[in-house]
């Protein structure tokens, strides 16, 4: 068994390594940390390799470094046990429904990996100490060993586990805190409650980005770009399309349009909450990921029974469904987390 994970492994990496090309950066754009927050979440960066910690999707529960994504299995949630002492809890759905999320070290060899939360466990304690040059140690509660790249590796993927401390950068991890949205989800269903429509009345002259009616459109076939036929109108975009670049919009205060996309339809393994999906004709707004990774949550409007230009909250999509049909993906500029 243990052969048969470890070859499951080895395949994972060659398989993650030929998608860095389609849909991996060198860097977020979010700057350093200077001080750790209780209850936020980060992406956490390697000085040496400038890779990013992440948590590999197999069956050994494996911490690896991996070029710069930002899905749900590169964010961690600092969550502060006592002084500068925190778990880090990481956000991906498949170990969340596993149990197993927390950053922990082996008893018995220097292994990192995710296991279950324990509220005695000093293995899944970390001792986050700021350096001067705007990173951080990270030093285990269990043997005082830190957090490194396997070998000082610089290659993405990569193995990471803990070492006695020597100062290297392969030592050294970028805290970069994750903004939370510039509207919550909350905020935007209360503007665009469930099943009412993103729309407003053909004569009215007096509609905005957030004017919603309770009927459906009724010339939404023949409607224009600029809304003069009652289908509301954001970037020139209307019905599914321009609503979903207005939720993008109050998110992240930037326009979809100014965001990285990728027609490659293998940049589905990397999708995360904020991106903006199109396919089959049809636009959405990721809000979360299933636990089995093969559903995206999402908001939208214009889709299904209810009528034209209806507003709906968190469907789930069956990821197979977008990929026959995928036509590109806005990457958001960072995860949206709440």
């Amino acid at each position: 068994m243990h052969l048969t994970k470890r070859m499951l492994s080895l395949l994972l990496a060659l398989f993650f390594t030929l998608l860095l090309p389609l849909y991996c950066f060198a860097a977020s754009n979010l700057s350093p940390a200077t001080t750790i927050t209780d209850g936020a979440y980060y992406y956490i960066r390697n000085k040496n390799s400038g890779h990013y910690l992440d948590a590999e999707n197999s069956l050994n529960f494996n911490v690896i470094q991996y070029a710069y994504h930002g899905a749900l299995n590169q964010t961690w949630k600092a969550v502060r046990i006592s002084g500068n002492t925190y778990r880090l809890e990481n956000r991906s759905p498949y170990y969340q429904n596993q149990g197993r999320k927390c950053l922990s070290v082996s008893e018995v060899n220097d292994e990192v990996d995710l296991f279950y939360y324990s509220s005695t466990l000093t293995t899944q304690r970390w001792m986050i100490t700021a350096n001067s040059d705007s990173t951080f140690t990270v030093k285990s509660g269990w043997d005082n060993k830190v957090l490194q790249t396997q070998n000082a590796s610089s290659a993405s993927p990569a193995n990471v586990i803990k070492a006695t401390a020597n100062g290297s950068n392969s030592q050294k991890w970028y805290f970069e805190k994750i903004p939370a949205p510039k509207s919550s989800s909350s905020t935007l269903k209360s503007i665009f409650p469930n099943e009412m429509y993103w729309n407003h009345r053909p004569s009215s002259t007096n509609w905005g980005y957030t004017t919603i009616t309770d009927a459906p459109c009724s010339n939404h076939n023949s409607c224009r770009l600029n809304g003069s036929c009652g289908c509301n109108s954001y970037m020139r975009s209307i019905q599914c399309n321009g609503f979903a670049k207005y939720i993008g919009k109050r998110l992240f205060g930037t326009d979809v349009v100014n965001w990285s996309i990728s027609s490659n339809v293998d940049s589905m393994y990397f999708v995360k909450p904020g991106d903006y999906l199109r396919y089959g004709g049809h636009s959405v707004i990721v809000l979360d990921v299933s636990s089995d990774l093969d559903k995206v949550v999402v908001v939208e409007c214009n889709y299904g029974e209810g009528g034209n230009c209806v507003i709906k909250w968190r469907r789930e999509v069956p990821i197979s469904d977008i990929r026959r049909k995928f036509a590109h993906i806005f990457k958001s500029p960072y995860i949206f987390v709440e």
